[in-house]
């Protein structure tokens, strides 16, 4: 009885973070401040080549991607109020 009951609790928790992550329209108010160099309200793929410093003074976490163009996998999370580095070339998606 224990593995249906996990594998029913995985599928429900997979359904409410799709359904969850699709309500989201709006682009993040504040500041995302790359390397000092500030960008208002960011929103989508923000590029940048080698090592950098990130700060997320946004209201929405940001993920720092392994591809270029935001592609590839999701390697870091950056929530709001929280300064990260980022040790090599990579992209920051901000949803």
């Amino acid at each position: 009885m224990r593995r249906p009951t996990t594998t029913l609790g995985t599928l429900a928790a997979a359904a409410v973070l799709t359904l969850g992550l699709g309500g989201s329209a709006h682009a993040s108010t504040g500041e995302l401040v790359i390397n000092g160099q500030p960008i208002h309200d960011p929103t989508g793929c923000v590029l940048h080549n080698g090592p950098a410093a990130v700060t997320n003074h946004t209201d929405s976490p940001v993920f720092i991607t392994s591809g270029r163009w935001c592609t590839g996998a999701v390697i870091g999370v950056i929530h709001a109020g929280e300064t990260r580095f980022a040790p090599f070339a990579a992209n920051i998606l901000v949803p």
